[in-house]
């Protein structure tokens, strides 16, 4: 894989048992391993570009946190805002949001029945996936660590390019 989308349960999970007390023990170190492969510089990561998907994980860690996900959402900060020393590693993603409440984007496939129960929180992440794949003409999948409301979508997000990767498949 080129690129992913990383969402905010992945860093949640990977900040172990305290944070994520439903994960297993397995998921956690999974999670881990991911996000420490990631950081090798195996694949690059996709932000938007107006910070919603940054401002979703400060949200949900802690920046004066020990947790393994507090450190990745860390270095994935300075990485985004030092683009010159890190090169193409985080990507900013633009991404078209509707009028209303900022969860709805026209990259996501809005008229499609069978997503109107989508989360709307996680728009974004498919909205970044799907506007890279406009862009560079590759897939970026979206990663997930246990969260099962994912699940009941993955069928009619496949159907539009969109490939949802869970790093716990044992734990759904």
């Amino acid at each position: 894989m080129d690129a992913v989308v990383i969402d905010t349960n992945v860093l949640v999970v990977a900040n172990g048992k305290a944070a994520a007390p439903q994960a297993s023990k397995k998921c956690i170190t999974l999670c881990r391993a991911r996000l420490a492969e990631i950081l090798r510089g195996t694949e690059r990561v996709l932000l938007d570009d107006k910070k919603r998907i940054i401002r979703e994980y400060r949200n949900n860690l802690n920046e004066k946190g020990r947790g393994f996900g507090d450190r990745f959402w860390l270095e994935l900060k300075r990485r985004y805002y030092n683009p010159e020393d890190y090169p193409e590693t985080v990507i900013a993603v633009q991404i078209t949001p509707l009028e209303g409440n900022g969860t709805e984007f026209e990259e996501f496939p809005n008229n499609d029945a069978a997503l109107s129960d989508f989360h709307k929180k996680d728009k974004k992440f498919v909205a970044v996936a799907l506007a890279y794949q406009s862009v560079a003409e590759k897939q970026a999948p979206i990663l997930k660590a246990e969260d099962s409301g994912w699940e009941e979508f993955r069928a009619a997000l496949a159907a539009h390019g969109v490939q949802v990767d869970s790093i716990c498949e044992d734990d759904i």
